[in-house]
């Protein structure tokens, strides 16, 4: 009885928090006269009139802030935005292992392998999901889009079938019911969009994923600067503030009280992905396995790249760490740089943002101070007064009712793969592109990463597994074709019926199937 008290009183705070929180940690949590020392050793003294007491709307937004230290680290993010690579003393990612490499054998263990860890309840699932589909042309979050295959399922839906799918292979491996496997699914949205995406799900029914194991959490906001470092003021009380990046997710999922509600229920391992991969192969076994057997604090799925000079992050090492290293920070002769032996780029490893992260890992990267994210910097126009106005406002700078103009300022935001160099030991999993990658950021219509290339993905992978089961294909309205000539009309294969192509063969070998359509 006390445990299940134990229990509820925890799944109670999460919820709580889940709604309230705003900043990177509840834990943080400043009293106003220590925020004030914190300003005033920042050289924020601007803010102070702001700050008259705790209903002050400044004092909601900055309260919870890792403000300490802020100019230099700062600082520390011009430097890096310009140091090179040289200066950064870049090498290749020597822990990478290729899954077409290994025997057919060993794949096979490994899926047995991580579906006993799901059947046991130590994976949890964590979904960054906190962007909007403002460049598809939808006001909602980027998880609500329906990208449009023959389903009109979301990008939502497909996340969580794959999610219900992998369950259930889990629980036949297992021999249990498969309500006795559970899977959490732990979602982090923005200030933008978490209203709306836990309306999407709760109307949705959550997409059939059982209420307890679906949790949502906000990330955390960071003041917007100047040039000199200066917090910018939107006005009416308020300091202009931006989304802390994904980076923000460790101290976010330890604020919000859900890291110890998932330790509390036997999870030991995170399997993180992004919303809008519509390919992204869900809580995979395989990946899972991978992982436990080398006893690594972290892991990541890469790609390899289509060309040298794609604009993409790739996996390498800075001063020995891992890192990813992003497009813009890699020079000509590096991006076309390759091995002596078979002619591959030795920066080759494309990171696509899934990721596999030990439990008591994620608690470090949140807690310990040594484990402090760098900031990474964003010029953007921004809605807010000049440094010297806000100034000049005295005594009453929330007296300024709002941003006068856009000024030239700068976002900060930190990285979820610069915990990388934090892990006594990453290995990363390369796998095929063309079956688990299928990014939608860009509008309607563009020649790559959008709703187009993902239809078309999807669709050539569904031909791929309904093929290799025997299934015949006869295409019929050439109107409904997939982008760039993928295929005369769209298939699809709901994630309900299969996740990787198991089980086809006994349910489509000998059937026709005619573009467009949906297996289910």
């Amino acid at each position: 009885i006390i445990l299940g008290r134990v229990a509820l009183l925890r799944t109670a705070r999460a919820a709580l928090c889940i709604t309230a929180l705003h900043s990177p940690s509840v834990r943080l949590m400043h009293s106003l006269p220590e925020l004030l020392d914190v300003l005033t050793a920042e050289q924020q003294n601007h803010l102070a009139p702001m700050l008259r007491d705790e209903s002050s709307p400044a004092y909601a937004q900055l309260r919870g802030c890792e403000l300490a230290g802020l100019r230099s680290r700062f600082t520390d993010a011009l430097s890096a935005a310009e140091r090179s690579g040289a200066e950064r003393e870049l090498s290749p990612f020597d822990g990478l292992t290729v899954l077409e490499s290994m025997p057919a054998e060993e794949r096979s263990a490994l899926w047995d392998e991580g579906c006993g860890i799901i059947a046991r309840g130590e994976l949890g699932v964590l979904l960054l999901a906190g962007g909007q589909g403002t460049r598809l042309g939808s006001s909602l979050p980027k998880g609500c889009y329906d990208i449009g295959m023959p389903s009109g399922k979301s990008l939502f839906q497909y996340h969580a079938e794959r999610v219900l799918r992998v369950r259930q292979l889990a629980a036949d491996a297992a021999g249990v019911p498969t309500e006795r496997v559970h899977v959490p699914f732990v979602v982090m949205t923005s200030d933008a969009t978490h209203d709306e995406t836990v309306r999407f799900f709760e109307t949705h029914a959550r997409f059939g994923l059982p209420a307890e194991d679906v949790r949502f959490f906000q990330q955390g906001m960071l003041p917007c600067l100047d040039a000199d470092g200066n917090i910018l003021v939107e006005g009416a009380g308020r300091v202009a503030m931006a989304p802390d990046g994904n980076g923000g997710v460790y101290r976010a999922l330890d604020g919000s009280g859900l890291l110890d509600e998932l330790e509390a229920r036997g999870v030991t391992g995170l399997f993180q992905f992004c919303v809008d991969n519509a390919l992204c192969h869900v809580a995979d076994p395989t990946f899972v396995a991978f992982c436990a057997r080398a006893r690594a604090e972290c892991a990541a799925k890469v790609v390899p790249k289509a060309h040298a000079h794609e604009r993409v992050g790739v996996l390498a090492r800075v001063r020995g760490r891992a890192s990813v290293l992003e497009y813009s920070e890699i020079d000509a002769p590096t991006a076309e740089a390759r091995a002596a032996e078979g002619g591959g780029l030795l920066y080759g490893a494309a990171h696509i943002c899934v990721n596999w992260f030990a439990l008591p890992f994620v608690r470090r990267i949140a807690r310990e101070p040594e484990c402090a994210l760098p900031l990474h910097i964003a010029r953007k126009r921004i809605a807010a007064h000049t440094h010297a106005h806000a100034s000049a406002a005295t005594p009453g700078v929330g007296s300024l009712a709002k941003a006068d103009a856009e000024v030239h300022g700068i976002k900060l935001e930190t990285f979820i793969f610069d915990a990388f160099g934090f892990a006594s030991k990453m290995v990363a999993l390369q796998v095929e592109r063309a079956d688990e990658f299928a990014p939608v950021k860009n509008a309607p219509g563009s020649a790559s990463d959008s709703p187009d290339t993902a239809r078309a993905l999807l669709s050539q992978w569904a031909r791929r597994k309904l093929e290799a089961a025997g299934a015949q294909i006869v295409e019929g309205d050439a109107s409904a074709a997939g982008v760039n000539g993928a295929s005369q009309g769209l298939l699809e294969i709901s994630p309900l019926v299969t996740y990787d192509g198991e089980g086809l063969h006994e349910r489509v070998r000998g059937r026709t199937f005619t573009p467009p359509c949906e297996v289910r």
